[in-house]
């Protein structure tokens, strides 16, 4: 059964709001790093994520996430698959511009990454 959230503690609160953000930053990211592997739909780049995260990073939004890289540019639907159950598999692929993005997103968070981790180890 699921928690009610007016049940939750302030602290676990902040917590669980603390993950969202940070999932909400680095989903693009993590779409990026996978499509430049190979074309997935998105229940695939779901599953992925979870497999390589050892089931801790699910993915919030995702068609919200792909359809505003789209717009910019940075993913294309590369194709569509009826699978076996009948359902249409849209499969998403990076484009140029998105390897480009991926690459600067990787720089910059790695510099986040290693300041925070910099400060954390000095308190």
């Amino acid at each position: 059964m699921k928690k009610d959230k007016k049940d939750e503690s302030p602290q676990q609160s902040n917590l669980n709001n603390f993950e969202a953000q940070f999932k909400r930053s680095t989903t693009p990211l993590l779409v990026l790093e996978l499509l430049s592997e190979r074309e997935m739909y998105a229940y695939e780049i779901i599953q992925e994520t979870l497999i390589r995260s050892n089931q801790q990073y699910r993915m919030p939004l995702l068609y919200t996430i792909l359809n505003k890289m789209q717009d910019q540019g940075y993913v294309v639907e590369s194709r569509k698959e009826i699978s076996e159950d009948n359902r249409v598999r849209n499969y998403y692929a990076i484009t140029p511009e998105g390897r480009i993005y991926l690459s600067e997103l990787k720089k910059l968070y790695g510099a986040l990454t290693e300041s925070v981790i910099k400060i954390l180890k000095e308190t």
